[in-house]
């Protein structure tokens, strides 16, 4: 959402300008009725005539020059400045495993890959140019986030992430075992939108690799991916030496009366990276500073020039507002308090 303002908590300060009126008004007022005193209210009101005008002339100077002040401090900011919208970067799609052996552990593993998503978010951000997409799935995929330049809407949709999980768009179909359609996941985030940047896209894999129904059908999102020059960076998340069971709200996730155990499965998780020419890491247990170890990766690796949903940069217009400003505060300070003229 755009703002109008960098800082719009110093408009706050306007509040105190009727103050200032006030008490200008009142100090008038007083120093009239100690005039007063002087002499005849006639002659008071001869002497004090031209002082009045010169007093109110820097009022309004004064006023003037203090809103000024305000509003160029507040930082007003308007007309976009397309020399500096875009800058070049490439496209993250972000491949999440939402299956419930995610929900194993403590913390769970999806607890892990959200924290280092926010990481990766948090990262990007600050370097500027990429965007960043979400496919999430479990037993079906779905795209949860388009690819983008808007960071914060990413991270919400993280933030809920044990809620996507148990959705019952991403769960399998009644009488199918794996609830794991990596294969799938992997077909939609590759041939996802904006085909025109498929060469500066990377596929960023979250998963425990763990699929009850054993198909391999993941071999069919890698060589897709492949075919289409497109790297899959794959994390392990979990723990590949011991079994965990996946606690659900109502408790242990039962199959056929038997509780559902669920481990790392890396050999898949490796075999993707390789064959697509990404690197596999092995978070395990570990949350790992996933913005720094993707932004280690792409030194050398084409990069995408423009896209439609550039992020608006507007031109800033303070120095519109601080000018006249300053202009008006010297100028209220210059005019003095009219005392020497109003004795002349």
């Amino acid at each position: 959402m755009h703002r109008a303002f960098n800082h719009p908590w110093l408009l706050w300060f306007a509040l105190a300008l009727p103050m200032l009126v006030a008490l200008g008004v009142w100090s008038e007022r007083r120093r009239r009725q100690a005039l007063a005193l002087l002499g005849q209210p006639s002659a008071v009101e001869l002497q004090m005539a031209s002082r009045r005008g010169w007093s109110r002339l820097r009022g309004a100077c004064l006023m003037a020059g203090l809103v000024a002040l305000i509003v160029g401090m507040a930082g007003p900011q308007w007309g976009r400045d397309w020399s500096q919208s875009t800058a070049p970067g490439r496209d993250v799609v972000v491949v999440l495993d939402c299956s419930r052996s995610m929900l194993a552990e403590s913390p769970s593993r999806l607890a892990r890959a959200r924290e280092a998503l926010l990481d990766l978010a948090d990262t990007i951000e600050r370097h500027g140019g990429h965007r960043l997409a979400l496919v999430c799935f479990a037993g079906k995929a779905r795209l949860a986030c388009p690819l983008t330049h808007d960071y914060d809407h990413f991270r919400s949709l993280l933030n809920d992430l044990e809620a996507v999980a148990q959705e019952r768009d991403l769960q399998p179909p009644a009488g199918e075992k794996s609830g794991t359609r990596l294969g799938q996941a992997l077909i939609l985030a590759a041939t996802g939108d904006d085909p025109r940047f498929a060469g500066a896209r990377d596929l960023l894999l979250l998963s425990d690799g763990d699929d009850p129904g054993q198909d391999t059908e993941w071999r069919n999102g890698s060589r897709i991916a492949s075919a289409l020059g497109i790297r899959i960076h794959a994390v392990g998340i979990g723990d590949p030496n011991a079994d965990s069971t996946i606690r659900l709200d109502s408790g242990p996730l039962m199959y056929e009366g038997q509780v559902v155990r669920s481990r790392l499965e890396e050999t898949p998780l490796r075999e993707i990276a390789e064959a697509t020419g990404g690197v596999y890491i092995s978070a395990r247990t570990r949350t790992l500073p996933l913005g720094e170890l993707y932004l280690d990766t792409l030194d050398k690796q084409t990069r995408r020039e423009d896209s439609d949903d550039a992020l608006p940069v507007y031109q800033q217009r303070y120095a519109w507002f601080l000018a006249p400003a300053l202009a008006l505060l010297a100028l209220f300070t210059f005019l003095g308090d009219g005392s020497t003229r109003g004795s002349r």
